[in-house]
């Protein structure tokens, strides 16, 4: 499917459909995914990306219902990847500068306010010092949260580590690597990759993501919370972090690994593998490469379900057994992966 062909989308022609797998595509394309994918694998991605979120939405409820709460908060989707530093960082960059935005967006309007109605007695600096603060995303488990009396300084402290959030590591590596992927980029290809860099399962479909995510069954949370957008964000990450992983897949299976995937491969896909790897003095051209097959993805999958040696726990020995849940798709740095990520 060619993510550039907004005409082959079938998602505004059957309404049934879930998500669209346009934007999976998108997605997939702001990964390094630049060849047409098939409808099996971007529907393939879209069923591991909802048995995430369903996943994901189930815990949050368990963590509601263990405070007494009926509706979940962001809290309790951010606190099931705590661990996970880089995805936190960027989630926090996200969420402050959505935040911004919206300082901005009431400071403009209550300028506009003020200058309607020729009131002489407006305070600019005040309205100056309400745009530069920038507001904080605070978590339960930080540290300040602890104590029940912040200092009197504590407004400066939530700035400047709203700050840090903004200049993190995390953000910043990202910032090289887009920086190092655009820069080969003639003007259509830098045109279209920053269109698609936005794409979100949520963007202008959010009655469809929630039917589709089971929000309000499954669990339901304030209509004034961030948890769409941090959905969102969270499944672009992971269809990126997929794709990537699915990549690096099928560049080991071009270097003579054999990948033994869920389903067996067709004697079509070997003739291909066996002619990509037609390499050397004497052997053939190679040519462009092939798009990421849905066998890749299952077993890109499989080996982001592996649990950390750190997390792992010695059961040698014991009649402990072993617990075999559903984990969510990590974000690993590129040093790490080996891949480009975004």
């Amino acid at each position: 499917m060619d993510p550039r062909d907004p005409a082959g989308d079938p998602f505004e022609k059957h309404p049934y459909l879930p998500v669209s797998p346009l934007t999976s595509a998108q997605m997939m394309y702001i990964a390094g995914e630049t060849q047409d994918t098939s409808d099996e694998t971007t529907t393939l991605i879209e069923s591991i990306i909802h048995g995430q979120v369903v996943h994901m939405l189930t815990t949050a409820n368990d963590l509601a219902l263990r405070r007494g709460a009926r509706l979940f908060t962001v809290a309790d989707l951010i606190f099931q990847f705590r661990h996970n530093t880089p995805r936190v960082d960027r989630l926090r960059t996200f969420l402050t500068w959505k935040a911004i935005r919206k300082t901005v967006k009431d400071a403009d309007d209550k300028d506009a306010l003020a200058a309607a109605d020729d009131e002489p007695d407006v305070d600019d600096g005040a309205g100056a010092g309400a745009i530069k603060a920038i507001p904080a995303v605070h978590l339960p488990w930080d540290l300040a949260s602890f104590f029940a009396e912040q200092p009197p300084d504590s407004d400066d402290a939530a700035t400047a580590t709203a700050a840090d959030a903004l200049t993190s590591g995390a953000s910043l590596e990202k910032l090289r690597r887009d920086d190092e992927r655009t820069r080969t980029m003639t003007v259509d290809e830098y045109a279209t990759w920053s269109e698609y860099r936005h794409a979100s399962f949520t963007w202008r479909k959010v009655k469809r993501f929630r039917a589709w995510a089971g929000l309000g069954v499954i669990a339901d949370h304030r209509a004034g919370d961030d948890v769409l957008d941090v959905l969102g964000f969270v499944t672009s990450e992971m269809v990126k972090r997929l794709t990537a992983e699915a990549m690096a897949v099928q560049a080991r299976e071009g270097l003579g690994v054999h990948v033994v995937a869920v389903a067996a491969a067709t004697a079509t896909a070997t003739a291909a593998r066996e002619k990509t790897t037609a390499g050397g003095l004497f052997g053939g051209a190679r040519g462009e490469r092939e798009a990421v097959a849905a066998r890749h993805v299952r077993v890109a999958f499989q080996r982001l379900q592996c649990v950390p040696k750190k997390r792992r726990a010695l059961l040698v020995g014991t009649r402990l057994p072993r617990r075999e849940e559903l984990q969510l798709v990590r974000w690993l740095s590129a040093v790490m992966s080996g891949v480009w990520l975004t």
